[in-house]
């Protein structure tokens, strides 16, 4: 078996040049699978900014206005520390998967795959040919047909790439933002414009040319998979017991594998799997495809190159690390469904006036009382209008003056409220000072209640 793999990446030759990669075609059950699951996502990434729930995208992260919508639920920028709990479980629901069936996020999820083997490489075959003819054409000199093919290419790119970062856009500004910026002059909208010239042409230089290097070098998960993983995970893997030694001339009992490098072929990081467990494998099965399919032509059983454990155990779910992730994943679930179901539908926050801190005056009756001015912001986060009350809680010395005695929100408004607090200065004497308690519908607010002593 070749050791040449641990010395450098597949796509670089011995001096650190890149080698090219031209992945051949695959098909079988697991292409198929791959291919329901790249539509699926791909759809739920170009339509999500345009269905709308309770009046709002179904995914909206408008961060010029602070305002965030996910799925009906309405969020604002005091609602960030909801983020914790749902990057936590992220985080750990991928750790989680990557334990017990290796890099298969990489291979069935990721965008980057997605879009590169979903449509960017179907766009090559369309234009260029299949493995064998792009190969031959990108060693070919230029001539008419060749610039043709790739004038195509790189249209169809650009219009894709184009069409990924508008929808990209829409998650922060909706649709009926992008579309409006579409429809005035881009200096109207440097920032929007800036960023989709650049997101642009950092889409196309990855999916056009880094592709698998972003795999390999850049992507951060596919350097921690190795501590995420043990050896009762499952993964995609050579049956070497069952291959070994493979056929060639003046073997005399060949295994099964009948060296035919199409698992290779096939690989879009350039891999050989038969040298085991490698970093730049991202299971996404097309070396399982290619392989059953030798293996049918040559009438032997499946499964030389499949799914399994280097030491299977009773159950891949019965390990401690498996059972430690779940129970901090059922942890973080139950904080956020928690922090969920009390999450207030009406923001309220008592703040004292910027003026000076009390005044003294005389009320109709020639009594001295000693006024604290304060502001209420209120903001109704839900989808209907709102009544709401403020009155004080068991300080009877205490008068509120509120401008309104019902106030009223309208949908996702926000209103700033000032009032008054006034307490006879007789009542105050020798405190310097009153504990309020200010009442908003069901909340209650703690205030201090500032006066001179004397």
């Amino acid at each position: 078996m070749s050791t040449d793999f641990r010395d450098r990446p597949s796509m670089l030759d011995q001096y650190g040049g890149r080698l090219p990669l031209f992945p051949a075609e695959v098909r079988g059950v697991w292409r198929s699978r791959r291919t329901v699951v790249q539509v699926v996502l791909m759809l739920v990434f170009l339509l999500l900014p345009w269905i709308h729930i309770n009046g709002a995208p179904a995914v909206l992260m408008d961060l010029g206005q602070h305002r965030f919508a996910f799925f009906g639920l309405k969020l604002w920028a005091h609602d960030s520390p909801l983020l914790f709990p749902v990057l936590g479980i992220f985080a750990l629901g991928l750790a989680l998967v990557t334990a017990l069936y290796g890099r298969i996020w990489c291979g069935w999820a990721c965008p980057q795959t997605v879009f590169l083997d979903g449509v960017i490489r179907r766009i090559e075959r369309w234009t260029e040919g299949t493995h064998l003819q792009r190969r031959a054409l990108a060693a070919a000199p230029w001539s008419f047909d060749k610039a043709r093919r790739k004038v195509l290419k790189w249209a169809l790119f650009v219009l894709f790439t184009i069409l990924l970062t508008h929808t990209f856009l829409a998650y922060f500004f909706g649709t009926d933002g992008v579309l409006s910026m579409l429809a005035r002059d881009p200096r109207e909208n440097w920032g929007a414009f800036v960023f989709i010239l650049f997101a642009n042409g950092l889409m196309l230089f990855d999916l056009a040319w880094f592709r698998e290097q972003f795999c390999m070098i850049v992507c951060p998960y596919g350097r921690i998979q190795s501590v995420l993983m043990d050896r009762q995970t499952v993964v995609v893997q050579y049956d070497s017991a069952r291959g070994e030694p493979r056929k060639a001339k003046g073997v005399a009992a060949p295994g099964a594998c009948v060296s035919c490098n199409r698992c290779v072929n096939v690989c879009p990081t350039g891999i050989d799997i038969r040298n085991g467990l490698q970093l730049e494998c991202i299971s996404c099965t097309a070396c399982i495809d290619a392989c059953d399919d030798v293996m049918e032509k040559t009438k032997q059983p499946k499964g030389l190159i499949r799914h399994f454990a280097l030491n299977p155990g009773p159950s891949i779910w019965r390990r401690p690390r498996i059972l430690l992730y779940l129970i901090a994943l059922l942890l973080l679930a139950g904080s956020l469904i928690f922090a969920l179901s009390s999450h207030s539908t009406l923001s309220v926050t008592v703040l004292r006036a910027l003026d000076t801190p009390y005044f003294e005056r005389q009320n109709e009756n020639g009594e001295a009382i000693i006024v604290n001015s304060y502001r209420l912001h209120a903001h109704n986060q839900t989808d209907a209008a709102l009544r709401m009350q403020v009155s004080l809680e068991s300080t009877p010395e205490a008068t509120l003056r509120v401008p309104e005695s019902m106030l009223e929100l309208k949908q996702d408004q926000s209103r700033m409220i000032p009032f008054t607090v006034e307490v006879p200065k007789t009542s105050l004497q020798g405190r310097g000072g009153l504990p309020l308690k200010i009442r908003v519908q069901e909340q209650t607010y703690e205030v201090e209640f500032v006066a001179p002593h004397f």
